[in-house]
């Protein structure tokens, strides 16, 4: 018997699982990327049904609020694009020497 069902019948409770955002977004992926069903990918995890859908009404495909979070990541891609782009052409350029030729040797 697992820990979790021994809890249960000590206490006489339901132990609630917590999950991350990451795992819910790797499960609805596994649903729309994988084309795998809704009751598949439940067995699988060991996630309830209903909970799967409620995932991926939240992060699926079309979700207007995942919709703003790609477009503000490629906002922040491009803007960081821009300065390391920026900042290599100022790497490129040939920086001021003390010494006027490059063959010049200093004795001390």
């Amino acid at each position: 018997m697992s820990l979790k069902r021994e809890k249960e019948k000590l206490t006489g409770r339901r132990v609630r699982r917590n999950y991350t955002e990451e795992f819910r977004r790797d499960a609805v992926g596994m649903i729309e990327g994988e084309g795998l069903t809704t009751a598949e990918v439940s067995r699988r995890l060991g996630v309830n049904v209903n909970l799967l859908r409620k995932w991926r009404e939240k992060y699926g495909k079309g979700n207007p609020v995942l919709e703003m979070d790609v477009h503000e990541e490629l906002r922040q891609l491009r803007e960081e694009n821009r300065r390391l782009r920026m900042e290599r052409e100022i790497l490129k350029k040939q920086r001021p020497s003390l010494r006027t030729k490059r063959t010049e040797i200093s004795v001390h």
